[in-house]
């Protein structure tokens, strides 16, 4: 009888700072897809402007990112997790910027309560200026994080 062998080949993930299958599991696809043009925020504000609420046990890998807006001005936003913030997206003038990874490489590994904020650094904000983020990303279970599947 021949013998047989399974392979399952381990990546170090700088994230949860262990080794993971390479072969992670993944659900769906998730999107957070925002564009608004009815904000007003002050000068020094800040407004939600999507939120996403991820289930217990699983993390978020952010694949692929993209931020936009019509302001002369430029935008500031805020990506937040339980309250806190990770990260500031600055977009120097009208347009979009888009950055894209992978699930091995994600841009941001989230979990909880996710919020993206747009906050008014470079004066109020008024109604009929366009912002807008697209948040693309696939959920792993956490457990799938530590042991075989």
């Amino acid at each position: 009888m021949p013998e047989v062998r399974h392979i399952r080949e381990e990546v170090w993930d700088e994230h949860t700072k262990e080794f993971r299958l390479k072969s992670l599991p993944t659900v769906p696809d998730v999107e957070l897809a925002e564009v608004r043009d009815d904000l007003s925020v002050a000068s020094g504000g800040s407004a939600v402007i999507g939120s996403l609420e991820i289930p217990a046990g699983s993390v978020l890998r952010v694949t692929m990112l993209r931020y936009l807006t019509s302001d002369a001005r430029g935008a500031m936003y805020a990506v937040t997790q339980n309250g806190g913030t990770i990260d500031y997206l600055y977009l120097p003038s009208p347009g979009e910027t888009l950055v894209v990874e992978s699930v091995e490489r994600p841009i941001y590994v989230l979990e909880g309560t996710v919020e993206l904020l747009l906050l008014a650094k470079f004066g109020s904000v008024s109604t009929g200026t366009i912002y807008g983020v697209v948040m693309h990303g696939k959920y792993s279970k956490q457990e799938a994080l530590k042991y075989i599947t």
